[in-house]
């Protein structure tokens, strides 16, 4: 049996061949972004770079984030880590505190975190209001936000700075170009509204006009009632509900011109059998129109002649309409139902 020789110590850095990718990222030489988990090794060299005048320390920071900013999206987090950590150092050079200030709400910019941008730029025009970048950026961030007069207000300030700073210029003619989308879009909206309440107003005094009396349980329903008023005509057109209660079935007409009788309906929709009457009594001649009287002190039901327009039965003292909606009752001539119905309406 030999004696065993003296065994060669292994390096700290030795590496598992098979995890080699894995392995180099845990060396501080080869890491892409900084750990989340301690790094002894790390920790040793950060600690190095704490030494030296404050302003020293600071530019260093800075340097790295502005390396990191070059590097692209996947270097972000770290740019702004490595801001901060220099705004953390009590550097008394302002030249630097703005620089990080800036180039912090620079990636936060493309990052889209547009709080963050103004909260940074802010900051920087506080220690220097003149800093084109800072205005530059801000006048970007509130251009998204639609913040457009402050965003212009940032670029007239820049340009004051910097008369010849073309992107300022871009973001400027941006502004102004959505200013005038958003004046263009108020007009039309402040135009639609007028238009809007000119038409009710018209309606309104149509309604007064013709002594047409309303009962509001839903406002939701009479909002969505359509009721139309032709100007070159002067007449209304309503949506209206034909009830056959026999077969709980109903018609809904969705304008009924006040010049137009019931008739002139019941043609149309009875030209052909409907599927659901059952002994074929439903046809125009056969067929009678009535409508409740909703008075709190006059309930019934009032039978109409089916020639008459809808415009002299709305204006009847006992005719209200319900939210907006006219609703009439429609029973075929010598039926046994007809009979139990009004019936039920003669012992109330």
């Amino acid at each position: 049996m030999s004696a065993a020789g003296p065994q060669p110590k292994r390096s700290q850095y030795y590496m598992d061949p098979d995890n080699l990718d894995e392995e180099l990222a845990k060396v501080p030489l080869f890491m892409s972004h900084l750990p989340e988990e301690e790094n002894d090794t790390l920790e040793a060299l950060q600690s190095l770079v704490y030494d030296g005048p404050p302003e020293e320390i600071a530019e260093n920071f800075k340097n790295q984030g502005n390396e990191c900013f070059k590097e692209g999206k996947l270097k972000y987090k770290d740019a702004i880590d490595y801001y901060t950590r220099a705004l953390d150092i009590d550097c008394k050079d302002q030249k630097i505190n703005e620089a990080c200030l800036a180039n912090r709400a620079a990636v936060n910019l493309e990052l889209g975190n547009y709080g963050r941008v103004l909260r940074d730029c802010a900051k920087c025009l506080e220690l220097n209001p003149q800093h084109t970048k800072a205005l530059y950026r801000s006048a970007r961030a509130l251009l998204v936000l639609d913040r457009v007069d402050e965003a212009h207000d940032c670029c007239v300030h820049a340009l004051a700075v910097d008369p010849d700073n073309e992107p300022v210029k871009a973001i400027q003619k941006k502004c102004i170009a959505r200013k005038e989308q958003i004046e263009a879009k108020q007009r039309q909206k402040e135009e639609k509204e007028r238009k809007e309440k000119e038409e009710k107003q018209r309606l309104e005094q149509a309604f007064k006009d013709r002594k047409i009396k309303f009962e509001i349980t839903d406002k939701e329903v009479r909002e969505k009632a359509n009721i139309q008023l032709d100007p070159e005509t002067n007449t209304l057109s309503w949506p209206v509900f034909f009830l056959y209660p026999e077969y709980k079935e109903s018609d809904y007409i969705q304008s009924f011109n006040e010049t137009h009788t019931f008739l002139d309906h019941l043609e149309i929709m009875f030209e052909q059998r409907a599927p659901w009457d059952e002994r074929g009594e439903y046809t125009p001649d056969n067929l009678e129109v009535y409508f409740e009287n909703n008075q709190k002190l006059n309930t019934g039901i009032i039978k109409i002649g089916k020639k008459l327009p809808l415009g002299k039965i709305l204006s009847l003292d006992q005719y209200v309409v319900t939210n907006g909606v006219p609703s009439f009752i429609i029973l075929p001539k010598n039926s046994p139902f007809k009979e139990e119905f009004l019936a039920k309406y003669k012992k109330q």
